[in-house]
């Protein structure tokens, strides 16, 4: 169980690399790229080099991890953005969570027709946008706790990363199934 202190430090880092979050992922990304990298693995990759380096120099700035710590940050850092960032996991979520009339299969059909008419109204909008943070911000909680409980990180670690990998799993399998 964490302590309080513990569970403290963990709410700060967490909003430090929040603040870093929207600072690398909205300032430091140019509309081209924006568009560009759901489909393009090497626009995302930029991005997500961008994204995690700058996040680290957050971290590095602001503590000094073992070096095992800080590649488990930096793997969930780039990958889970990198995966977040095809919008797979947002069109699983609006397919099969919130299944907007647009995305009927039956009326649009499969594929991402849907998806796109869903995200072209106001509401759709909004919300892709508020998961797909969500979602990006989920993956800094485990970045947040290997800082502030160092002995754990090889466990934190490797907890994000099956949850990326079970995150990839489950947006692979929706995007399939009909």
């Amino acid at each position: 169980m964490l302590s309080v202190d513990q569970t403290a430090k963990i709410g700060g880092i967490f909003a430090l690399l929040t603040i870093l979050h929207f600072v690398a992922d909205w300032v430091f990304q140019s509309h081209a790229e924006a568009m560009a990298k759901p489909t393009n693995h090497r626009v995302r990759a930029k991005h997500c080099f961008i994204y995690a380096a700058l996040c680290l120099g957050g971290i590095l700035w602001c503590t000094d991890p073992e070096p095992e710590a800080l590649a488990w940050m930096a793997y969930l850092l780039f990958f889970s953005h990198f995966l977040e960032d095809t919008y797979l996991p947002v069109f699983v979520w609006a397919r099969f969570v919130r299944k907007p009339p647009e995305m009927d299969v039956e009326a649009a059909g499969p594929g991402m027709r849907g998806f796109v008419e869903f995200a072209s109204t106001p509401l759709g909008k909004i919300l892709l946008i508020a998961i797909d943070q969500i979602v990006h911000i989920l993956f800094l909680l485990p970045v947040a706790a290997m800082i502030v409980l160092p002995e754990r990180a090889r466990s934190i670690g490797i907890t994000g990363a099956v949850a990326t990998a079970l995150l990839f799993i489950v947006c692979w399998i929706g995007k399939a199934k009909k």
